[in-house]
This record gives structure tokens, sequence and C-alpha cells, in this order.
């Protein structure tokens, strides 16, 4: 075989692992509640939006946050706290991920959002969806 062809085999497969390990450290794995409480970096929980008078949802414009509760596939709830605008479809959506952190603020745990993404009530509608089962759950 030709050495350049060794050469240009051995460059190309170093620049494909780097490229793949610097892809696989920026991912950020969906967890359940619990386990996001015991995490001390960054990670992605979804749930179903809870939406009673002990869940309000409010708009807390001293910190610029939307503050909600939202009940995992385990029915572990946990508040979110997400700092950004609020997504056009939050209001009808049924469930979010969110990605952030769980930290202590005024004594309680809430869960820091930096980004988040609703669930489009239209699209899935599926009978396997974990929303689905956590809101039929908690009936």
């Amino acid at each position: 075989m030709n050495k350049a062809y060794i050469v240009a085999f051995v460059v190309i497969s170093i620049a494909l692992g780097f490229t793949m390990w610097s892809f696989s450290s920026s991912l950020t794995p969906y967890v359940d509640v619990k386990t996001a409480r015991k995490m001390n970096t960054p990670v992605q929980i979804r749930g179903v939006i809870l939406r009673d008078s002990a869940h309000p949802i409010v708009r807390d414009s001293k910190r610029n946050a939307l503050r909600f509760w939202i009940k995992d596939p385990n029915k572990e709830e946990i508040e979110i706290v997400y700092y950004g605008a609020k997504p056009d479809a939050f209001d009808t959506a049924p469930g979010t991920a969110a990605h952030g952190y769980v930290r202590k603020e005024d004594g309680r745990e809430v869960f820091v959002s930096d980004s988040l993404v609703v669930q489009c009530p239209s699209k899935y509608n599926d009978s396997k969806s974990i929303y689905k089962q956590s809101a039929s759950a908690g009936k």
C-alpha cells in the first residue's frame, strides 16, 4: 500500500475521532427529576406542565423569569425557573423539556433552565408519549 494512503487514513481517523469526542462531550443527557437533584452538571428533564391552583404559572418580572411546575413520568414534581422569553405555544403545551440544573433558591430546590422546548399538542398524539403516561398517572 502507498505511504500517502496510510498517512491520509491516519489523519482522517484522528480528525474523525476528535470530532466525535468533541460532539459527545457537548451532549446533555435526559434524566428524571430525582437524578437531576443528584447531579452537579447541566441535564435535561421533561415532564407534564402542571396547571392547577397548587402549581401556578407565574411570570416573575423582578427576576425576568417564567416559573412553573412539571411532573416527570415517575410522578416527581419540581418547579422550573426559566430565564428567557415564554415560548409561543407554552399556554397550550401539555409538556416541556428543560435544559439546566437543580439549585437551592429561597430554601427550596428549583430547576434553573436556560433553554425550554415545549411539546406541540397537535404533533405528538401517540399513546406512548411520556407526557400522556405521566398525565394519566396523576389522575
